[in-house]
């Protein structure tokens, strides 16, 4: 309906240790910023996920095609949205809690036109 090409890659996760609610919490919040990116996208508009099980971790990274600046301050992403902004930019702060509590670590990325999320969580949670 919006004209984004989504691709996809999953292999088997039944040995995945993250909570229904939490996938939820994650993939919801990382795919409604990039589908919001991309409808401001002139050119290509294009969503691509991963969730796949690779050496004992869960890997769940999204990648898409954007055009605006991405704002950094103290090193955190600023919202882009104007409306509500008291509502506004919890997201990734939730996706960060969310992979802490189960003992994982996430990379932002973005080059001039695609912004990368990816977080890795340990299938087994280490208790160092």
């Amino acid at each position: 309906d919006k004209g984004i090409v989504f691709v996809f890659k999953i292999n088997d996760l039944s040995s995945l240790n993250i909570s229904d609610e939490d996938v939820v919490v994650i993939l919801s919040n990382l795919l409604n910023n990039a589908i919001k990116a991309c409808e401001k996208c002139r050119g290509d508009k294009i969503i691509k996920l991963k969730i796949v099980i690779e050496d004992n971790n869960a890997i769940i990274s999204v990648k898409n095609t954007y055009e605006n600046a991405v704002i950094y301050e103290n090193g955190e992403i600023q919202t882009t949205k104007i409306l509500d902004t008291d509502e506004h930019g919890i997201g990734i702060k939730n996706i960060a809690e969310t992979i802490r509590k189960y003992g994982g670590s996430y990379v932002i990325q973005n080059d001039e036109r695609e912004f990368y999320f990816s977080i890795m969580i340990p299938l087994v949670k280490s208790d160092f």
